[in-house]
């Protein structure tokens, strides 16, 4: 039985990747499971909620969570951006932003951005921002550290150069 890795969005890796071949998600924590294991196609019904054929699951809208400042959660699967140029984008967990990733044709006018700036990630439906730029990323005029992570709430303006700052779009 072979081995495999599996990023977030389901992708099968080699069991030695520590980077997601297709959409470049970090593997290097994940542990490789046999491929007889992986159920395609399949729906895991939570507790009270019917998923029949031809049904959706309720959409929840976003909670607060109780902690120091509000955070924000998203149950929905993609998170929208909006460009100083007004110019809108939508990005998955485990995407990485920038000139050469998610985004590419709106951020590669801006020379100061990475070609892969950062990656966006959930958890437990918190969006968070994990920077991977020498070049810096703001979320409110708030640095994020190199390979540090900060949630995300709509409204936010997360800053990857002078003149490139993106908008969480609720």
């Amino acid at each position: 039985m072979a081995l495999v890795k599996l990023c977030s969005r389901g992708h099968r890796n080699p069991p030695g990747a520590i980077m997601c071949g297709r959409c470049l998600e970090d593997l290097s924590r994940v542990e490789p499971v046999e491929e007889t294991k992986i159920l395609d196609n399949v729906e895991v019904a939570l507790d009270d909620i019917d998923l029949s054929p031809g049904l959706e699951p309720p959409l929840t809208p976003p909670t607060i969570m109780a902690e120091e400042e509000p955070v924000i959660v998203y149950p929905d699967e993609s998170l929208n951006f909006q460009a100083s140029d007004g110019q809108t984008f939508a990005a998955r967990p485990g995407e990485i932003v920038g000139r050469a990733a998610t985004g590419s044709d709106i951020l590669q006018n801006f020379p100061t951005v990475s070609r892969l700036h950062f990656r966006l990630g959930k958890r437990d439906l918190v969006w968070l921002v994990k920077n991977l730029s020498d070049n810096g990323t703001f979320i409110n005029g708030q640095e994020v550290g190199l390979g540090e992570e900060k949630p995300l709430t709509p409204g936010d303006e997360i800053s990857l150069s002078s003149k490139c700052r993106l908008m969480v779009v609720a």
